[in-house]
């Protein structure tokens, strides 16, 4: 897999590692996919980014002793700042000051497992009693984007939280150096499937640890949503049966979980007339004043979502 992902950037904080990046051939817009973790005190503000989409590891989904194991060997990190008016502080440089709050954060941490454990032997869900724990936990998501600008202007700035400010650098650093692959209409972008041109210029896709066998864009599509479902609860399974049997998790029940299949992106081709529905290739789901289409939050891409059945009750199902 190694060959799969590009360099892993590591802040003070934080660590992202750019899955995949490719640029679409008909608008030159780029898309990349993510993989971040960092402290889970900070997501809310990663959350009222609209343009994201993203899935991430779950509370609810995740064994109390895992998470407690996750915390233990891998806690969240905190830039100390200190006590003033306002929202911001300044940071703490004092390496004395620093090991005491250090200190007394590990006494809370401590406390919290202790208190987390004793819910769990009361009988209380996991979904319940590790909520003590997320204050000391990082978080791990995968999440794709084909609009950065606000994100990076809002965050990577100096009245930003400490921890967020860390995390939006690091997803620069990450975009910045990241290898970027041109795909035209049809070919996709399917994070944690690899691609490779063949000598007549065709995309294909494959999982290196499988050998030499190739895929379809089909199963490309259903082993990348596949493996972005299940940083819910931080595995990665990348064959095909698992892949088929998520998918019928996530599409077959009684309702569509579809937050997957958001991050595999189509590039689209040129539309005369962006004003024209009738024209628009299915998954466009609206045009902005400037005449940029788009399918949901990506534009220049098709968001695989977008072309799945009863995806959203609440949006019709366009042939």
């Amino acid at each position: 897999k190694e060959k799969l992902m590009n360099k892993l950037i590591k802040t003070k904080v934080s660590a992202v590692r750019c899955i995949q990046a490719s640029r679409c051939k008909n608008t030159g817009k780029e898309i990349f996919t993510l993989e971040c973790e960092y402290p889970r005190v900070v997501h809310s503000q990663l959350l009222t980014h609209g343009v994201f989409s993203k899935n991430s590891s779950s509370t609810r989904a995740v064994p109390l002793e895992a998470a407690i194991k996750q915390i233990l060997e891998n806690p969240a990190k905190v830039i100390w700042t200190t006590n003033q008016s306002g929202m911001q502080g300044e940071v703490v440089t004092d390496e004395l000051l620093i090991e005491h709050a250090n200190y007394v954060y590990h006494n809370a941490m401590s406390l919290a497992i202790d208190e987390a454990r004793t819910l769990q032997e009361l009988g209380i869900h996991k979904q319940n009693a590790g909520r003590l724990l997320e204050p000391f936990q990082n978080i791990k998501i995968v999440l794709t984007a084909t609009e950065w600008e606000n994100w990076d202007w809002l965050r990577i700035h100096e009245d930003a939280q400490g921890e967020i400010a860390d995390l939006a650098t690091a997803m620069k650093e990450a975009r910045d150096t990241a290898e970027i692959m041109e795909i035209g209409p049809g070919e996709w972008h399917v994070p944690y499937v690899e691609r490779e041109r063949s000598d007549d210029g065709s995309l294909m896709y494959y999982i290196s640890e499988f050998g030499d066998e190739w895929l379809n864009g089909e199963q490309a599509k259903q082993i990348s949503s596949s493996v972005c479902a299940q940083i819910s609860y931080r595995k990665g399974d990348y064959s095909l049966e698992k892949a088929e049997k998520m998918e019928g998790m996530l599409v077959d029940g009684h309702k569509v979980h579809a937050s997957p299949f958001e991050h595999q992106c189509m590039a689209f081709g040129e539309v005369t007339n962006h004003y024209d529905p009738k024209q628009w290739p299915k998954g466009i789901t609206h045009v902005d004043r400037q005449g940029v289409l788009w399918s949901a939050n990506m534009s220049s891409f098709i968001q695989h979502r977008q072309l799945i059945k009863n995806h959203d009750p609440a949006k019709p199902n366009y042939d």
